[in-house]
């Protein structure tokens, strides 16, 4: 082989590799739905919220609030439940509720009192 096409060679399997290492960070991350609700009180108005999941740990950004749910405390001091649409994260202090898609119907309105 050649210098110049080992270069090229060389380069174009570099620029692949950085570019594998930076795009990770946008593809796990969702635009979605949620609401908070703190035991004995009303749930939150229904918002937009950034949703993101590494190793099984999940961030979920609601306005200015980030919320962290540590894969390895699963089942310790939060319950992770998969649902039709979103998941459910609950806690002795409350939940939080996260849907893929706008929860609306013709009967209730939109979840979260929107």
């Amino acid at each position: 082989m050649r210098l110049d096409t080992m270069i090229r060679t060389t380069l174009a399997a570099a620029a692949i590799a950085i570019t594998a290492l930076v795009a990770p960070a946008r593809a796990d991350t969702a635009d979605v739905w949620c609401f908070t609700q703190e035991t004995g009180f009303s749930p939150t108005e229904l918002k937009e919220c950034g949703f993101s999941q590494r190793q099984g740990n999940v961030r979920v950004y609601r306005d200015n609030v980030a919320y962290f749910f540590a894969a390895d405390q699963q089942g310790k001091s939060y319950e992770r439940i998969a649902e039709e649409g979103g998941l459910i994260f609950k806690s002795p202090r409350g939940q939080l509720r996260v849907f893929w898609e706008r929860p609306c119907n013709k009967w209730n309105g939109c979840a979260g009192g929107v």
